[in-house]
């Protein structure tokens, strides 16, 4: 029993028809299109240009119309996001329920072979199942080697990250034969027997039953005929493998339609070199207008892009705006200044109101590199967001209180001994203050955001004057700061901290450490404390006063957002990002894309999170005058900061 048995389902109009009306979305010719074809094809779909939304609609008509009890439609992808997506827009329906339930399946690749494979195969081996969890078994296994074999280990820079197979059954990462592989292989089959595996592991096992079981994949394909895959881009090497494992085209028993965007393939392939990505399959269908942007951002995005297909914009609300899209070029003794002109950019295109009615979309600044490992080289400047802003901790991404003076950190440390009576948390709100002083006396991040500030400060200091840092810290956690002459004394000691460090006050420090007598912190009015994520910028237009909030993260985290406006940063990784594809930006690219897949992939991903302004930030001696004059020519506004 092959496909043959789903040409009975015929998707028609009156099916778009009642779909667009218990979505409330109206689909235009492409989209239904793509709705109705019931073929083994891929769908190349452009950012913002309704993926998600059409392939729901398809799932709705199918569900709707499915005739089988005991074989379901397949949906796989790497989150669970399509599944939230049904529950939330079809969650409330008959079509919904029936989607999310038997005989369908719809959830991740990993969810999809351990269920149907990997867990069926091991338990026929003889093991029970405890837990898939890659860090906490991997740990635990690492704990089972003794002592001496860990030792041995961390000298050879090998950690618990070899106590799993990797690539096949019985293979880790440790070519000598001996003594230490022989206890590494026996800790991973002791935490086996006991029902434990890695992820990786599952999918392992699974390979191993298609390899050594023929009918598998029989099964499978009466099981589920027809089988969608969601951000297909992202898919790997391996996944595809088990994929086609599963459900192998030549077989002609399964219908199977990946649904992404290559352009955004900024997760898939990590560390391989894949000369044929796996999708799209030649002549995919295209959804190639964005509903996000109009035709210039989509005209500057199109020049980074990988595929041969061209992006289509959408006028919307902000267009008629005829927005600046900016590249600022800075000498780099003025990179701090970027985010200000940004800033100020944002408050002369958009008013208050429409600033307030796109928060949830929001401001951003982001860039390839983001996290601190070591010291920014001048070769490298600038490497990471944080030579763009000292402030930006790339560890910190739950909401909490960040405030904008010194003295609210001292304040917050006292409502947390006040309400808790916990001196340790006193001292840690006023360590965050300290080493945000200690970074804007520095002009960059010389102390990276860690679980324990105090210690991080202290360790900045030689030995032999440790504990007197230590006692200043217990002489500011005890000081009275009701009144400003008192707090002066508090700046004295503050400013003794510097000097140790060979640090003076700058401006940035001044209005850091100023004394305000605003108490935002008072045990009576926790509901006052301003809630501010971390990594957020506000800035105020001092004559104006009018302010705009800027959120600041790497382009990976915002991958399928929607921003109102996006600024990205020139970052370093081996080479300096968009200098290394300016030719590209500038609209004319050379013959060959050579290494620079990669680099390409993640700046379309941030050049098509913007719905109203897109702006690029490159120091001015990456840019001469003939590619400013390109730049222009391909719609760019040119900024000089100075």
């Amino acid at each position: 029993m092959g496909i043959e048995r789903l040409e009975q389902i015929k998707i028609t109009d009156d099916d778009i028809t009642w779909v667009e009306s218990i979505m409330g979305f109206r689909f235009n010719n492409d989209r239904v299109n793509i709705i109705k074809n019931l073929e083994s094809i891929d769908v190349q779909a452009f950012p913002g240009s309704g993926k998600t939304t059409t392939l729901i609609a398809k799932l709705a008509i199918l569900a709707r119309k499915w005739p089988y009890n005991n074989s379901g439609i397949c949906v796989l992808s790497h989150t669970n996001v399509a599944r939230e997506e049904i529950e939330e827009r079809l969650g409330n329906t008959d079509i919904g329920r029936k989607l999310l339930a038997y005989p369908h399946f719809i959830g991740t690749l990993h969810s999809f072979f351990d269920t149907f494979v990997a867990l069926p195969w091991i338990r026929s081996k003889g093991f029970c199942m405890n837990m898939i969890d890659s860090d906490v078994v991997r740990k635990s296994r690492w704990y089972m080697l003794p002592r001496g074999t860990r030792v041995y280990l961390e000298k050879n820079y090998r950690d618990a990250q070899i106590c799993s197979y990797n690539g096949n059954i019985g293979r880790i990462d440790w070519d000598k034969q001996g003594e230490t592989r022989q206890k590494i292989l026996e800790a991973i089959q002791k935490s086996q027997s006991d029902g434990n595996f890695t992820f990786d592991e599952m999918l392992l096992y699974a390979k191993q039953a298609f390899d050594e079981c023929d009918s598998l994949p029989v099964g499978l394909q009466q099981r589920f005929p027809i089988i969608f895959i969601d951000e297909a881009q992202d898919t790997n090497s391996f996944q595809w493998e088990l994929i086609h494992k599963a459900f192998p085209e030549a077989s002609g028993m399964t219908i199977r339609q990946g649904f992404g965007d290559s352009n955004q393939a900024i997760y898939n392939y990590v560390n391989e070199i894949v000369e044929r990505p796996a999708f799209p399959r030649p002549s995919p269908l295209l959804l190639s207008e964005s509903k996000r942007f109009d035709n210039r951002i989509a005209h500057l995005a199109n020049t980074v892009a990988i595929s041969a297909e061209q992006m289509k914009g959408t006028e919307n609300d902000f267009s008629g705006k005829q927005s600046s899209h900016t590249l600022y070029l800075f000498s780099k003794d003025k990179v701090g200044q970027v985010i200000e002109e940004f800033a100020q950019l944002l408050l002369d295109t958009f008013s208050d109101e429409e600033l307030l009615k796109n928060k949830k979309r929001g401001c951003h600044v982001i860039g390839m590199v983001h996290v601190k490992k070591d010291e920014t080289t001048e070769k490298q400047f600038p490497k990471g967001i944080y030579d763009y802003w000292p402030n930006y901790e790339a560890r910190r991404t739950s909401k909490s209180i960040n405030p904008n003076s010194l003295i609210e950190y001292f304040r917050m440390g006292r409502f947390e001994f006040e309400k808790n009576n916990e001196l340790c948390a006193q001292i840690e709100w006023i360590a965050k203050g300290i080493r945000r002083l200690i970074n804007k006396a520095k002009g960059q991040n010389l102390i990276a955001a860690t679980n324990n500030p105090f210690l991080s400060i202290i360790k900045q200091f030689p030995e032999e004057k440790q504990l007197e840092i230590r006692k200043d810290f217990y002489v500011l956690s005890s000081a009275d700061i009701s009144k400003e002459e008192e707090w002066q004394s508090v700046v004295s000691i503050l400013k003794d901290i510097l000097k140790g460090l060979d640090l003076t006050i700058n401006e940035k420090v001044k209005e850091f450490i100023a004394w305000t007598n605003e108490n935002y912190f008072s045990c009576n009015a926790q509901e006052a404390i301003p809630q501010v994520m971390p990594n957020h910028y506000v800035f105020e237009d001092k004559i104006s006063e009018r302010c705009v909030d800027l959120e600041f993260g790497s382009i990976h985290s915002v991958k399928g957002r929607t921003h109102l406006a996006t600024l990205v940063l020139e970052t370093y990784s081996k080479a300096h990002n968009m200098k290394a594809i300016l030719k590209y930006l500038c609209n004319k690219p050379p013959k060959s894309v050579g290494s620079n897949h990669s680099r390409l992939k993640c700046q379309y991903v941030a050049m098509t999170r913007a719905k109203a302004l897109l702006c690029l930030a490159m120091p001015i001696e990456f840019v001469d005058d003939k590619a400013q004059k390109s730049l222009q020519d391909t719609g760019w506004t040119i900024k000089v900061v100075d």
